[in-house]
């Protein structure tokens, strides 16, 4: 299993940060919003980081990499601790998507569902999304290929791998604040909803374009269900968007409803509040900020749907965090919401949630590689009170 955790690290390190098929591509521009403080000066600022941006002509990316997106191998996870508790648990080795994380799939259904409706001109369209990084990967990836530029709004939090990741892939990076309400002026989606407005500029909508949970329905889904060959009774998946999860719950369920889709959610957000039948007004007031990536939210997305979730696990910070740096002793050098995804899972083990006649799906959505920096560095899981020495 140690052997199988290197090769897949090598593979990782040999495809990062930037692919040989992407030697072509110019790097993006880096902004920092915090650098405009005042608030009437925001849209003149970032008027003028539009007005400096320059078609975008197709790269030599050949239709073979669009094309394995989302062939993704499964991997049987092997951890004596939870030998006896449970018969089977799987998941996808993400590390073979082109732009390294289950996300490519939202992206390639997202731009070339927009193509077909012509909402996107290739060479004269600019697309825009607010992103914690890694649909913004698959959204640049497919820029390139069809001659599209992308600006990606990212929060603060983002590791800087991930932000030269996304700056290497093509794509004008936008840093903005983490730790402000969504409706404040320099939040990433209100930065993200001031870009819309600009001439040429489309706004993929990851929250709530369809396309996002499409996208798993006629994908991933099937593909779990055929490399499992039917035997997946649980699902465990962080929640985010809203897309992978529900695209995946409505496939899954139509093949067999009585398959448990279980969400992973972060303290902080109050996505687990909602699908409990609070109101967004009476959550609300539980949302509040959090160190761990990729997933929770302070607000209810479109593609969220409740009906084909059987119930959330709640991970905090440092549970999720120390999670993470424990993957790599099972052969998954993984990011911070796989984390998560296998302590939802043992979470779920200990509550008899699942048993032992479960076999289990977990979903690990992106590799290690961005998060060098932070959860894979004990100098700064110590100061921000992260370690296992706290």
């Amino acid at each position: 299993m140690e052997r199988e955790g290197y090769k897949q690290l090598s593979y990782i390190l040999g495809n990062y940060p930037t692919p040989s098929y992407l030697n072509t591509v110019v790097p993006g521009s880096l902004f920092y919003v915090n650098s405009i403080k005042q608030v009437k000066d925001l849209a003149p600022a970032l008027s003028n980081f539009m007005l400096q941006l320059t078609p975008n002509s197709k790269t030599m990316i050949d239709r073979q990499v669009i094309d394995k997106i989302g062939s993704i191998p499964l991997r049987e996870i092997q951890d004596t601790y939870v030998e006896g508790k449970v018969k089977r648990v799987w998941t996808f080795d993400v590390s073979t998507n082109p732009a390294l994380s289950i996300k490519d799939v939202i992206a390639r259904q997202l731009i070339e569902d927009a193509l077909k409706k012509k909402k996107v001109v290739p060479g004269k369209t600019i697309v825009v999304e607010a992103t914690s990084g890694n649909t913004g990967a698959g959204l640049a990836l497919l820029g390139n290929y069809y001659g599209l530029n992308t600006v990606l709004v990212v929060p603060d939090k983002v590791s800087a791998e991930k932000i030269e990741r996304l700056r290497k892939l093509g794509a004008h990076v936008l840093v903005a604040p983490t730790k402000v309400s969504p409706q404040d002026p320099h939040s990433y989606y209100s930065i993200r909803d001031l870009l819309g407005k600009h001439k040429n500029v489309w706004v993929p909508q990851q929250y709530d374009n369809p396309s996002n949970s499409k996208a798993h329905e006629l994908f991933t889904g099937p593909r779990i269900w055929e490399e499992t060959r039917g035997k997946v009774t649980a699902v465990i998946i962080p929640a985010g968007t809203g897309g992978t999860i529900s695209g995946i719950g409505r496939y899954l369920k139509s093949k067999n409803p009585n398959i448990k889709i279980i969400g992973v959610d972060t303290v902080g957000s109050i996505l687990s509040l909602l699908k409990q039948g609070y109101s967004l007004k009476d959550a609300s007031p539980h949302a509040h900020s959090y160190d761990i990536q990729g997933f929770g939210e302070d607000f209810l997305p479109k593609n969220m749907d409740f009906n084909v979730i059987d119930m959330f696990i709640k991970v905090s910070d440092i549970s999720g965090l120390q999670m993470t740096q424990m993957l790599p002793s099972l052969g998954f050098f993984q990011g911070q919401s796989s984390g998560a995804s296998y302590a939802a899972f043992l979470e779920a083990l200990d509550s008899n949630i699942i048993r032992k006649h479960d076999s289990v799906f977990i979903m690990f959505p992106d590799v290690g590689i961005p998060y060098r920096h932070d959860v894979y560095n004990d100098t700064w899981m110590q100061s921000n009170k992260f370690s296992f020495n706290y």
